[in-house]
């Protein structure tokens, strides 16, 4: 990313998770978060990061069932440094992949990337409780819980998306995939969505 985009868009999204705000930059990625404290006031600030630094992420949401969770990964040697439910998720995408995500009993919208692998799985909740939007350009995708946190890169065009537009002049809101944005995309309710080496 260019200098100063990625803090701008924490900047832009600091209502969501007043908090604490963090940055990870990798030459492969740049990725942050807001965070608003639920689950484990003390422990748990994002983007959090496995024990050998290969898995990290970004998670906004709850989960319900994360004491169910954790003892299972527990009983399967998994060892928590903190009580929140993000280290449950992401233990759980360690050992289940992406099969972890219909065990997850809650709302969520997440980001989990592997720096080793170069592998990046977006998803949301089967409600579409919380949302995630993303933009595919040139190899690279653009996520965020808001469509201004996308907008912080300068070279994302500006159009209307006349579909998205159609909608909401029928309607009085714009359902998903469509956005008012061209070529922004929100992912859709119980859906994720995986970018390997620069291939969606």
């Amino acid at each position: 990313l260019p200098d100063g985009v990625l803090e701008a868009g924490l900047r832009g999204m600091v209502h969501r998770g007043p908090d604490q705000q963090q940055g990870y930059v990798t030459r492969n990625i740049s990725m942050g978060a807001d965070r608003l404290r639920i689950v484990d006031l003390d422990g748990g600030d994002q983007p959090m990061h496995s024990a050998d630094g290969a898995y990290s992420i970004v998670f906004n949401g709850e989960i319900y069932n994360h004491k169910e969770l954790r003892a299972e990964l527990e009983g399967l040697g998994k060892r928590f440094r903190t009580r929140c439910d993000t280290e449950v998720v992401l233990h759980a995408f360690m050992e289940w992949g992406t099969a972890s995500f219909a065990r997850l009993r809650g709302m969520f919208g997440l980001a989990i990337w592997n720096e080793p692998e170069r592998r990046l799985v977006l998803a949301r909740d089967r409600m579409g409780i919380k949302p995630l939007y993303y933009r595919l350009q040139d190899g690279e995708v653009f996520f965020g819980s808001e469509l201004k946190c996308i907008f912080a890169h300068p070279g994302v065009p500006r159009r209307i998306d006349l579909n998205g537009l159609n909608c909401f002049l029928s309607l009085n809101y714009v359902p998903g995939p469509y956005t008012l944005v061209e070529g922004i995309t929100k992912l859709m309710p119980g859906h994720c969505l995986e970018w390997h080496q620069g291939r969606v």
